[in-house]
């Protein structure tokens, strides 16, 4: 059947070149045609990914069978464009695919869960269709409009235009010819406004996106691809160490890059989660696949740093070890970085295979610091040893090592050894785990003896003064509450007897029977206050009850008291 299908135009898909054969031979109907093409009278007519492509080539001679579909899936499908990131087994099996069922191709590809969806009518280029018209008198769907996520002519410039056709739609089993009728000139726009500079951008993804089909990139696991792009990042300045992706600085550069299409284009959208977004998962692991625009914008962005950025927070490396105990002290034997960042200023920690570790700090106008010692590593230890052997001073030692005697004094104690200086070190020391600190003789002073107290002497002295305080309290004016508090700190220190209370059972029991309660306290107190109000002259219930600090409640109390008192001077006068 292939050789009565016409020729192939510029960047055609095959749904196109079956869509004008079919016009050309005036098939009236799509049943019996879509039999005599593919043997089966309810074919589904594929547009990116069509299957049963063996079946176009069955009269070709066996041996050019094959050579036959792989040209067809290779130049006239999307093929190219899905499979350009995708491992080599694959590709092999969608490409075998093609070639009969294509049943469960699109969740090998990993199509169905991609944000970036294709396009659901097929797309047109005004221009590109007036250029076919008066080129050939006829137009064509070109596969490069139909690639997901692009929305302009790759050649033009021009934003594509969607047309009345819709493959899934009641033409799943018919191939639909472009022509003016399908392509209308009002046809709605497959984006609306853009910028310039966005439109530039657009323009060129949609260039390198039509460079996939005719030349797809080499074919590479997941895993090797992440740890390439990992590589492109740390020859960019974009990596905080050999592991950890520089996520800020890298999306600074990807949106300098790409501007406003990631918002433009439905599925690239970085969210406002960026940790959680497309970007970060790309470079962050190589254990799935991603859409082909989101490789190319990638790709395109290291593309442009490619050469290494001139502000790279503490250069290109290897580093020097500042280890003043290692043999290698001074030479570059680092070859990791591990980048922090906090508020604004960088900080490297540079850790050599010795266990010495420093820091060196950038901030954020490019001023890089001194190096700070963090750890020292297993080196220090013999070096102290062998330091306090010679008779070194805690000074001279310091000095020896890059250090400060507080600073050495704290890593010693660290380390577990004991050394012959009494300066206080700086900072917490933690012993390192596992290491057991030395421990010097020393004299045992034999602490004094206390005499033996007598108990129940104290408990019988401490009850009587207890009984005494407590009248004390009460006779006092202005009133006074008897508390086990009050009592307890006229007769010793604060909570000295709770914490005794085992010694003192006596005191103990006086004290809880002289504590007043809360009432018999208020009622004393209001005594008092009305008789200073009788003396005053002011027996204003309100008054009273301010002064005496009682609650509202008492108020029907107050003034019952106020008026007992004034019955009683009624009676006496």
């Amino acid at each position: 059947m292939l050789c009565h299908l016409p020729d192939r135009r510029e960047q055609e898909l095959l749904y196109s070149v079956v869509a004008r054969c079919g016009r050309y031979l005036q098939a009236p109907e799509a049943g019996p045609f879509m039999r005599e093409l593919l043997g089966r009278r309810w074919a589904i007519a594929g547009v990116g990914l069509p299957g049963h492509l063996a079946t176009l080539v069955r009269d070709q001679p066996d041996h050019a069978r094959d050579a036959a579909v792989d040209r067809l899936i290779d130049d006239a499908t999307l093929f190219p464009f899905h499979t350009a990131f995708m491992p080599i087994e694959v590709r092999s099996q969608v490409r075998e695919a093609m070639r009969g069922d294509v049943c469960g191709i699109y969740t090998k590809l990993g199509l169905a869960t991609f944000k970036v969806r294709p396009p659901e009518r097929l797309r047109f280029c005004p221009d590109c269709l007036d250029a076919m018209k008066a080129d050939f008198g006829d137009a064509w769907w070109r596969r490069d409009h139909q690639l997901p996520g692009v929305l302009v002519c790759s050649v033009h410039g021009t934003v594509l235009r969607i047309s009345d056709v819709d493959p899934g739609d009641g033409n799943r089993h018919s191939f639909v010819a472009a022509s003016r009728l399908v392509c209308r000139p009002d046809a709605d726009v497959a984006i609306g406004s853009v910028f310039y500079e966005d439109m530039v951008r657009l323009v060129e993804l949609a260039r390198l996106a039509t460079a996939l089909l005719d030349a797809p990139s080499a074919a590479m696991d997941h895993a090797d691809r992440g740890e390439a792009y990992r590589t492109r990042l740390s020859d960019a300045g974009l990596m905080r160490s050999a592991r950890k992706v520089d996520h800020p600085a890298l999306f600074d550069a990807f949106l300098a890059r790409w501007g406003g299409v990631p918002d433009l284009i439905p599925g690239l959208d970085l969210g406002d989660d960026r940790e959680r977004s497309w970007l970060a998962a790309i470079v962050r692991t190589g254990r799935r696949g991603a859409h082909p625009l989101h490789h190319l914008m990638l790709s395109a962005m290291l593309d442009g740093v490619g050469g290494g950025r001139v502000d790279r927070p503490f250069g290109a490396g290897p580093w020097p070890c500042r280890n003043p105990a290692a043999d290698h002290h001074g030479s570059e034997v680092i070859d990791d970085v591990v980048i922090r960042r906090d508020r604004g200023t960088l900080y490297g920690d540079f850790a050599c295979a010795c266990g010495y570790l420093y820091t060196v700090a950038r901030q954020p106008d490019g001023t890089v610091g001194e190096p700070r010692f963090r750890r020292f590593g297993q080196l220090l230890a013999p070096a102290l040893r062998s330091a306090i052997e010679r008779g070194g001073t805690l000074r001279g030692t310091a000095r020896a090592l890059g250090l400060d005697p507080k600073t050495l004094m704290r890593e010693a104690a660290i380390a577990g050894v004991t050394v012959p200086w009494n300066a206080k070190p700086s900072g917490a020391v933690t012993p390192a785990k596992g290491i057991v600190a030395e421990t010097a003789k020393t004299t045992r002073v034999r602490r004094r003896v206390r005499p033996k107290r007598n108990w129940f002497s104290i408990d019988t002295r401490l009850a009587r003064s207890a009984r005494q305080a407590a009248q004390v309290v009460v006779a006092e004016l202005p009133p006074v509450r008897v508390t086990f508090a009050e009592v307890e700190r006229r007769i010793a220190k604060r909570d000295w007897v709770s914490k005794r209370r085992m010694k003192l059972p006596r005191t103990v029991e006086v004290l809880r029977n002289v504590v007043e309660e809360t009432d018999g306290f208020r009622r004393r107190r209001l005594k008092w206050q009305v008789a200073e109000a009788v003396r005053t002259g002011d027996l204003r219930a309100c008054e009273v009850l301010r002064a005496a600090g009682l609650p509202m409640s008492w108020l029907p109390t107050v003034r019952g008291a106020i008026a007992s008192l004034r019955d009683r001077a009624r009676m006496a006068a």
